[in-house]
């Protein structure tokens, strides 16, 4: 399940398609009455199968349906602000060295049961126009925008879906300490909107495991989004921060 969309929502219309798709069959129905859309276009999917599931929060159809397109992702450098406040709460201490193995952060799993593994549904919920899930959570159809570089793709084996804070950039700032569970629900987090995002492969292998001292994204107005997110992450997760990563993320605040 995730919070909120990384995205801005350019219209009501969008909003309600969203919310229809995101919500519990519960919610749906209150949804779905206090949107104005044309009959037609209420409903969050169409199935082509007898057994039908909605693509919720909850549940993602084992059967074929189609999930509504995602808002067009925007460049947000104008509207992002990060406070000093906000850098400041964060610990500043040397990194860890040594000890990480990728194996220790049980990733791409599927938490909630729906049948698509996280990596699927974060590429579900970013696709920029309609996705089709079909039965063992395959994708067919759907496009896909790399906010870190500008690349559009409708082949999603050609994006990697990025963890916002690298894995081993997590462990030399705390991830070591946790234990198997918690380090699993860090790998696969879709409850906070920053923390995966769907990106380039050549983007996201550029960064590998660095931190903002040491890489930023080449689309250069992502980058005030880039350091927030980064920020949300590390304060959400209790992570700490290097003094070159800490410095350069309150310059960035300043900027931004």
């Amino acid at each position: 399940m995730r919070l909120k969309r990384r995205f801005v929502v350019e219209n009501d219309d969008r909003f309600c398609n969203h919310l229809t798709m995101r919500f519990s069959a519960a919610v749906l129905i209150l949804v779905a009455s206090a949107c104005t859309l044309p009959e037609a276009t209420r409903g969050p999917v169409t199935t082509t199968a007898t057994t039908t599931v909605m693509v919720t929060t909850a549940t993602v159809s084992r059967t074929s349906t189609t999930a509504s397109a995602a808002t067009p992702p925007v460049a947000e450098s104008s509207t992002v602000t990060t406070s000093f406040s906000e850098v400041a709460s964060v610990r500043i201490a040397p990194e860890r060295e040594g000890g990480y193995q990728r194996r220790l952060f049980k990733h791409w799993s599927d938490l909630d049961g729906d049948g698509c593994d996280t990596r699927r549904e974060v590429l579900i919920e970013e696709s920029i126009e309609p996705v089709t899930v079909a039965i063992g959570c395959s994708l067919q159809g759907g496009r896909w925008y790399s906010a870190f570089d500008g690349v559009e793709t409708d082949d999603p084996s050609t994006f990697d879906v990025d963890h916002m804070v690298p894995l081993k950039e997590a462990w030399d700032s705390g991830a070591w300490a946790w234990d198997a569970a918690r380090r699993q629900a860090f790998a696969n987090d879709t409850t906070l909107a920053d923390a995966l995002i769907a990106v380039s492969a050549s983007s996201n292998r550029s960064k590998g495991s660095k931190d903002p001292a040491e890489w930023m994204p080449p689309l250069e107005s992502f980058r005030c989004s880039y350091v927030a997110a980064w920020l949300a992450v590390k304060r959400a997760w209790e992570l700490s921060m290097d003094e070159a990563e800490y410095e350069t993320i309150e310059t960035w605040t300043q900027k931004c």
